[in-house]
């Protein structure tokens, strides 16, 4: 529930002990480097082109390899494996080959084209017994290979018996598109006058290519090449998929190589003379006693030094919660960390959030699933709070929903009547589910909603100036907190106070609310001078009454959502049960299950999405707004990094 205190450190070494020194900083993870000021400059070329290659060959080799293998990757892998794995894995070869199938598969596939290409050239001429590589012309005639719309064939014909009649006009095919495909041989003093009657009727030249075979003879052998071209393309596939055994030592030697990066980075930012070496960072002040020792260890002349920061100097920052409220540091961190003197607003908003998050679904069913969606992967993976803050935050979140949705009567969109009556029972608002109290379906229940937002919002928004005005209280501005943030709660406590104040005491709940606002106008006008003050505070009364208003009512979003998903469930629902009716029994039930199953699946989905947005969005303009600033810096220590 606290930003961790951190230090700024120095660690001095003799220069032998550099790799000794960045293995053991490395295996304990505690620092988080800063470059000193004369970083040392290295040419990285070859190295990230190494690096490239694996990236390229882990890429490629995920697209070929079973289940079995992908699963073997998700585990967690000891060090010792990992270096094994770097020294005895042939990166080398499999890179190679896996760029020999590359260009393999490019001149294939180019090939492929071309081979396509060229049918559709050739489609409309197979039939034509002529090798295509022969001269088109003669002493006395020239080829010519033409479509033409078929309705004017006929036209044609009787054009050329009249005009030309030593010219020979051949039909080769029908083309789908309505065409006919025709070589005419034409003596060459009468070609104007075809091209004149042919040109006239649609004729278009065609381009045939330059083979030395007949166009059928080309189109088959084409079909052949192809047929040897794709099946090149599989079997290369499937020596990718041999390969692909070899994915697991790869991505092994892909955080090797990450390693070795961050070990670098390091050396690179050491300050070193002849003789030492200096490195810079920051740490948590609680781990430094304890650093110390195995530095010892390691060797007694390595020093621990606190260090002062640079002017400047922005503090990392790291968050310690407890586990409930470790999984909220993911909505935290949408928003930005804070600064290292800010308090830690995690634990502040995780149980508005989880809250708003549930009454924005009001849907117990909903909830049941994405607790159990969300449940089970966590079963499956066994990944820690610390590893899957969303996934348990959503886990949390279905849970609560669940429970705070059963009041409600949210139950996928059904009515009680809809069910069996096991299931419901009989109150002077009608029937409703067991354990159901209000029903969003009538005025009541929404009213109470309504009534539930504004006051969530009320309390949301009044706690957040509290905390606005214990961090400054706690930091030393004490007047200001009692002015600016505290009248604030002692003008609502005077408006509750006039609200329950019994009868004999209404004349003094009034008193006491008018002094309340006279003290407030007083306190807001803070920090002007005192002849102007109650002007300045009556500007920002009025600025602090109108903003209450406008952010108070954003809360009503939390009864926006919460009805909408009613009503898309209901809706989904219905559809289902007429889309039904419009089948016979037997194919009405499949259809009925496939549409429940389906919208309610995207339902799910888009109203869970919507109800972490809505509810974040209250966090981080409503309530962050009244004390919290963001943008702190993350710590990031040197370790040994568990992905690459």
């Amino acid at each position: 529930m606290v930003i961790v205190q951190m230090q700024k450190v120095g660690i001095i070494a003799h220069s032998s002990l550099r790799e000794d020194l960045i293995t053991m900083l490395h295996d304990e993870g505690v620092i988080d480097v800063r470059a000193a000021a004369q970083k040392l400059q290295v040419d990285h070329t070859e190295v990230e082109y190494k690096e490239a290659e694996v990236a390229f060959a882990a890429t490629v080799l995920k697209d070929f390899a079973d289940k079995q293998t992908l699963a073997v990757c998700d585990k967690k892998v000891a060090v010792e494996e990992t270096v094994h794995a770097a020294k005895h894995t042939d990166v080398k070869g499999i890179v190679t080959a896996l760029h020999q199938l590359e260009k393999e598969d490019t001149e294939s596939t180019r090939r492929i084209q071309e081979l396509a290409d060229l049918r559709e050239e050739l489609a409309h001429w197979k039939n034509l017994n002529a090798n295509l590589q022969e001269s088109n012309e003669s002493e006395n005639t020239i080829r010519i290979f033409g479509t033409l719309p078929s309705k004017n064939e006929k036209i044609l014909h009787d054009s050329m018996t009249q005009s030309t009649k030593r010219s020979v006009l051949e039909k080769v095919s029908q083309t789908p598109d309505g065409d006919t495909a025709f070589v005419a041989i034409i003596w060459k003093e009468d070609l104007r006058t075809f091209e004149e009657i042919a040109t006239g009727l649609g004729w278009t030249n065609s381009a045939l290519p330059n083979v030395n075979a007949t166009p059928g003879q080309s189109y088959e052998e084409a079909i052949m090449e192809e047929k040897k071209l794709t099946e090149a393309l599989s079997r290369n596939a499937l020596k990718r998929k041999k390969l692909s055994v070899e994915l697991p030592n790869l991505l092994k030697v892909q955080l090797f190589m990450h390693w070795l990066d961050q070990k670098q980075e390091v050396r690179e930012s050491m300050a070193s003379t002849e003789s030492t070496i200096t490195l810079l960072g920051w740490m948590s002040a609680s781990r430094m006693q304890e650093l110390e020792k195995k530095l010892e260890k390691l060797n007694p002349a390595i020093a621990l030094i606190k260090v002062k920061p640079d002017e400047g100097e922005e503090t990392p920052v790291l968050l310690k919660n407890n586990k409930l409220v470790a999984p909220f540091e993911s909505v935290t961190g949408l928003y930005g960390l804070p600064l290292s003197h800010e308090m830690d607003p995690t634990a502040a908003l995780s149980p508005f959030f989880i809250l708003y998050f549930s009454l924005c679904l009001t849907d117990a069913g909903y909830g049941a699933i994405i607790a159990i969606i969300f449940g089970s992967y966590l079963l499956k993976t066994r990944k820690s709070i610390q590893e899957a803050k969303l996934p348990w935050l959503l886990f949390f979140g279905g849970i609560m929903t669940f429970l705070v949705s059963i009041p409600f009567g949210g139950w996928f969109g059904l009515t009680p009547e809809q069910l069996p009556a096991m299931f419901s029972r009989q109150t002077a608002e009608g029937l409703m589910f067991k354990g159901q109290i209000w029903n969003l379906g009538k005025q009541s229940g929404i009213d109470f909603l309504q009534n539930l937002s504004l006051a969530l919002g009320v309390t949301h928004l009044f706690f957040g100036m509290f905390l606005a005005g214990q961090h400054k209280w706690i930091h030393g501005k004490k007047a200001e907190a009692l002015w600016v943030d505290f009248t604030a709660h002692l003008l609502l406590g005077s408006i509750i106070f006039l609200v329950v104040a019994p009868e004999g005491l209404g004349d003094i709940a009034k008193y006491v609310l008018y002094g309340s606002i006279a003290i407030m106008i007083w306190g807001k006008g803070y920090g002007s001078k005192w002849y102007v003050r109650p002007l300045m505070g009556l500007i920002g009364t009025m600025n602090f009454v109108i903003g209450m208003i406008s952010n108070g009512l954003s809360y009503l979003r939390i009864l926006a959502l919460g009805l909408v998903t009613g009503a898309i469930a209901a809706a989904i629902n219905q559809v289902a049960v007429e889309m039904g009716k419009l089948f016979p029994i037997w194919l009405a039930i499949p259809v009925i299950v496939i549409i429940f199953l389906g919208g309610h699946t995207v339902s799910i989905a888009l109203n869970t999405l919507g109800s972490f947005i809505h509810s974040g969005r209250l966090q981080f303009i409503e309530f962050f707004s009244q004390f919290f600033e963001g943008g702190g810096k993350e710590f990031s220590p040197f370790r040994r990094s568990t992905s690459s």
